[in-house]
C-alpha cells in the first residue's frame, strides 16, 4: 500500500500563508473557501463543541454569500436575505471574516490581515462592492440566527453517586462540561434528541462485564496487552479537536480545482454535520449520565455487581475528560464527518501528523474507525460508546447529505460527479480509489473530547 504523507506548517499570521509540505500550498491565492477553513480550523479556539460550532457558523455564511454571488445556484440556508450578488470571493470572504471577528475577537489581526490580502486580490469595482454587502449580510443572518441558541446557556449539573451515575474523574476531579450542550439549537437535526441512541448496558448484563473487563486491561496506564501501535492511536487521536475532521475535508478537495460554490457546499454540509454529531453527542452524554472507565474501575467492589473486580489504583492511559462516558464524541463526530465525505468524494490511503505525531491510514473508513478504538484504548472509554458513537454519527452523516440546504442545481460539473457517490455510503466506499489531503489541526491542541 502506497501511502501519500501529508504535514502541515505552523500558520503563519503576518503574511496570511499556510503551508503543506506536500501538496498544493493554501493562501490568499487559493479559492477563497479553502483560505478561510485553513485559517479558522488552526485558530479557531475553545474547546470541540464550540469550535465546531464557530465553524458550522462560518461556513454557513460563506456558502449563502457565495451562492447569491453565483446567481443561487443552489438552495439557501437563510432564506430572505436582501444582497446584490456580485464577486463570490469578496462575498465568501467577508462573510467568513465578519463571523470569524464577532465569535473569536481575541484573533480578529490575523482575521483582518485575511481579508485584506484576500480582497486585494478582487479587482475594484461594483462587483467588489456588491460581493463585500453580500457576505456582510449574510454573516450578519447567520450570526442573529445563532445568537440565542443555547450555547451559552447556564445549565446546573449535579454528579451522581449511585453506581452507573457519572461523577468528577482524577486526577483533577474537574467538574461537568457543557452540561448544555445537547440543548443547543442543531444545524439540520430536528433536535440534539432526534438521534439519541438507546441507553448503555446495564450494569449487570454480560455486554457490560466483558466492557468493562476489556477497558479494565487494555485501557489501563500499565496495560501489558496494548500494542505500541493502539499505544501510538490513543495518543494521537487524544490531540484531535472540533475542527480536525473539518480541516480533513478542506485538504481533501484543495487540489481538485473545484469551484468557489462547490467547495462552499461540501465545507458547509461537512461543518454543520460535526457541529450537530457533538450536539447529539452531547444529549446523550447528559441523558444518560454514565460512569467513566475509572470511576467504574476504582469503585468496581462497591457497584453490587458479583462479576466486577475492582482496582482502586486503576489509571486509564490517558487523562478522562470531565463529562460523562456513553457515547464518545470521538466517534459520533468521526462517523458522522466520514459518512459525509465518502459521499461527497473519493477515498485514499493517507498519513496524517497533528502537532508532531503521524499516523498513517488505508482510508477515511480506517481512520474513523481508529479515532473511534483509541478512546477505548486511551482507557477513558467502553467499547460499546465507541460502537454507538460511531453508528450515530454515521445516521447523522446520513441524514446530513439528504437535507435540502447546500442542495446544488447541477451546474458546476465538478458536483455533479461528487453527488453520485450520495448512494454509495458504507461498506461499498471501502475499496473505492483513494485521494485525501490532510494536514495538522492546530498549532496547540484543544481540550480533548
Amino acid at each position: 500500500m502506497k501511502f501519500r504523507h501529508f504535514s502541515a506548517a505552523a500558520a503563519l499570521f503576518a503574511g496570511v500563508a499556510f503551508s503543506n509540505t506536500a501538496g498544493a500550498q493554501i493562501t490568499a491565492d487559493s479559492d477563497p473557501v479553502l483560505f478561510w477553513n485553513e485559517l479558522a480550523t488552526r485558530v479557531v479556539p475553545g474547546a470541540p463543541p464550540a469550535q465546531a460550532r464557530i465553524l458550522a457558523i462560518m461556513n454557513t455564511a460563506i456558502y449563502d454569500a457565495v451562492n447569491k454571488a453565483s446567481n443561487g445556484a443552489g438552495t439557501y440556508y437563510v432564506n430572505g436575505v436582501a444582497a446584490p450578488g456580485g464577486n463570490a470571493q469578496a462575498a465568501a470572504s467577508v462573510a467568513a471574516h465578519d463571523v470569524l471577528v464577532s465569535l473569536n475577537a481575541a484573533n480578529a489581526a490575523a482575521y483582518d490581515a485575511a481579508l485584506a490580502s484576500s480582497l486585494s486580490r478582487v479587482p475594484d469595482g461594483v462587483g467588489k462592492t456588491n460581493g463585500m454587502a453580500t457576505g456582510a449580510a449574510y454573516a450578519s443572518a447567520m450570526l442573529a440566527l445563532r445568537a440565542n441558541d443555547g450555547s451559552a446557556a447556564v445549565v446546573p449539573y449535579t454528579p451522581g453517586t449511585n453506581p452507573g451515575e457519572w461523577r468528577p474523574t482524577p486526577p483533577g476531579y474537574a467538574p461537568a462540561v457543557a452540561p448544555q450542550w445537547g440543548g443547543v439549537t442543531p444545524f439540520l437535526m430536528t433536535s440534539g434528541s432526534q438521534f439519541r441512541p438507546g441507553p448503555p448496558p446495564s450494569l449487570d448484563s454480560a455486554e457490560y462485564l466483558a466492557a468493562y473487563n476489556e477497558v479494565k486491561d487494555i485501557g489501563a496506564f500499565d496495560s501489558t496487552t496494548r500494542t505500541a501501535d493502539q499505544t501510538a492511536s490513543a495518543q494521537f487521536w487524544n490531540l484531535a479537536n472540533g475542527a480536525t475532521w473539518i480541516r480533513i475535508g478542506n485538504d481533501m478537495i484543495a487540489d481538485d480545482n473545484q469551484s468557489t460554490f462547490a467547495n462552499a457546499q461540501v465545507m458547509a454540509r461537512l461543518s454543520v454535520a460535526v457541529a450537530d454529531a457533538l450536539i447529539a453527542g452531547f444529549d446523550t452524554k447528559y441523558t444518560y449520565n454514565f460512569w467513566r472507565p475509572v470511576t467504574a474501575i476504582q469503585e468496581g467492589d462497591n457497584d453490587g455487581i458479583a462479576g466486577t473486580i475492582g482496582d482502586a489504583d486503576w489509571n486509564p492511559l490517558l487523562v478522562t475528560p470531565a463529562h460523562p462516558s456513553y457515547l464518545s464524541t470521538h466517534s459520533i463526530v468521526s462517523g458522522a464527518a466520514t459518512t459525509v465525505l465518502l459521499g461527497l468524494g473519493q477515498d485514499q490511503s493517507f498519513c496524517a501528523t497533528i502537532s508532531g505525531d503521524t499516523r498513517c491510514f488505508d482510508g477515511l473508513v480506517q481512520a474513523g474507525q481508529d479515532a473511534a478504538n483509541s478512546r477505548l484504548w486511551g482507557g477513558i472509554h467502553y467499547r460499546f460508546d465507541n460502537e454507538t458513537g460511531l453508528a450515530t454519527g454515521q445516521e447523522i452523516g446520513r441524514w446530513t447529505l439528504a437535507q435540502n440546504p447546500f442542495a446544488a442545481v447541477p451546474e458546476p460539473a465538478t458536483w455533479a460527479t461528487m453527488i453520485l457517490g450520495f448512494g454509495f455510503i458504507g461498506g461499498a466506499l471501502r475499496g473505492r480509489p483513494a485521494r485525501v489531503r490532510f494536514g495538522e489541526d492546530r498549532t496547540a491542541p484543544a481540550p480533548a473530547v
